[in-house]
């Protein structure tokens, strides 16, 4: 579907509304030429639910983390 700049700047709520909805892109033109695609996010397939937290207890500290390194580990770690 394709609309004016004009009317695109008249309607923009409802047209994202219709968006959202139809799940559907819009072409906005100037002077019959393409401009902008507005569309929908894709679909990530990540649930939010799921995403946070999944790092949780993966994460450990190993004692002495916090020290400077000697010069030793200094030179392995350049």
């Amino acid at each position: 579907m394709q609309i004016s700049v004009t009317e695109f700047k008249a309607k923009c709520t409802s047209i994202f509304r219709d968006i959202e909805k139809q799940k559907k892109s819009i072409e906005i033109t100037r002077r019959g030429k393409i401009i902008a695609i507005v569309q929908p996010p894709a679909d990530t397939g990540i649930v939010p639910e799921h995403f946070l937290g999944c790092l949780h207890d993966t994460l450990t500290f190993h004692q002495g983390w916090q020290d400077p390194l000697g010069e030793d580990e200094w030179e392995v770690c350049k």
